[in-house]
């Protein structure tokens, strides 16, 4: 058994690859899929799973990118519903994995599809738990980011959190190592803790959320306090439910040059102009001073920053 985290501080996201006895599988991949085509390649290993937690809303995933370049099936949780072709888990169904077997389970409240997957090892033992953004590190996912046409209430969300919680996570062994899909500084939850990794006692003993006494005193907990989700989160959720073109076709569209009157033309109609050159090259000897703010963290940081 190998298990890797694949952690991206500048968004806070945990991605995870798993391997057995030559097969591999990969869960909440990032947009750039080349790290996991690397690993597997090293460790000459065939990816034959893509597990999503949920609809990503602060990244775009890199699921159907990765399934059509290793042909590795897309798993998501009950009642997903997409635009391309992916194997929809049942609650409760198991995947093997080389000696390894994987269990989805159901975890709806951060989303409707939200979807743990508990590692049983070559025992049979529970080793371990692929947790989303269902539970973190100190902390919980948020429960108001209802999508289109689900006309759910943050409470209601709240609830079914809760009762996801409970039923499914609470019950389970002390030891099991709890991996969060993200860590401290992301949007995904109200207050990340440090760490990227636990235990379910760890969590049960120091989690706000978990020592909710009642279903009434978690959701007012986990309610109380939410900033605002980001603008571009329901965007987000509905490219990596709907689909896009691949990673390589945008990049070969964005590295086409435009001539003087595009750039002119564009600018007319408002579009946004980026100067992506190294500062030193349009503002040499300048001493420039910003006020940087952190979303998902209650500060903002002063930072000096000396060009030429």
């Amino acid at each position: 058994m190998y298990i890797k985290q694949l952690y991206t501080g500048c968004i806070s996201e945990a991605a995870y690859y798993i391997e057995s006895n030559g097969e591999a599988a990969v869960i909440d991949p990032l947009r750039d899929i080349d790290t996991y085509l690397q690993l597997a390649a090293e460790r000459n290993t065939h990816i034959r799973y893509i597990f999503e937690t949920h609809f990503h809303a602060d990244f775009v995933s890199g699921h159907i990118d990765l399934a059509n370049a290793t042909g590795a099936t897309i798993v998501y949780g009950p009642g997903t519903k997409t635009s391309f072709k992916v194997q929809v888990a049942a609650d409760g169904e198991t995947f093997q994995l080389g000696a390894l077997t994987l269990k989805a389970l159901h975890t709806p409240g951060h989303t409707l599809e939200s979807t743990c997957y508990l590692l049983k090892d070559e025992a049979g033992k529970d080793h371990c738990i692929f947790t989303g953004d269902t539970l973190f590190v100190g902390d919980v996912g948020r429960p108001d980011l209802a999508q289109k046409g689900e006309h759910l209430t943050t409470q209601d969300l709240a609830g079914m959190l809760y009762d996801s919680l409970q039923s499914k996570i609470i019950p389970l062994a002390d030891d099991v190592i709890v991996y969060p899909a993200h860590g401290p500084g992301s949007a995904c939850g109200k207050n990340i803790g440090p760490e990227t990794v636990s235990t379910i006692g760890t969590e049960k003993e120091t989690n706000y959320a978990l020592k909710a006494a009642t279903k009434a005193d978690f959701i007012k907990a986990v309610t109380e306090g939410l900033p605002e989700p980001p603008s571009y989160f329901p965007i987000n959720a509905e490219i990596n439910k709907q689909g896009y073109d691949s990673i390589d076709a945008i990049i070969e569209k964005g590295l086409t040059p435009l001539s003087v009157p595009d750039v002119k033309a564009a600018l007319e109609k408002d579009q946004l102009l980026l100067d992506t050159r190294p500062a030193s090259q349009f503002a040499p000897n300048q001493h420039v001073t910003t006020v940087v703010a952190i979303p998902g963290m209650n500060l903002a940081r002063k930072c000096k920053t000396v060009y030429g």
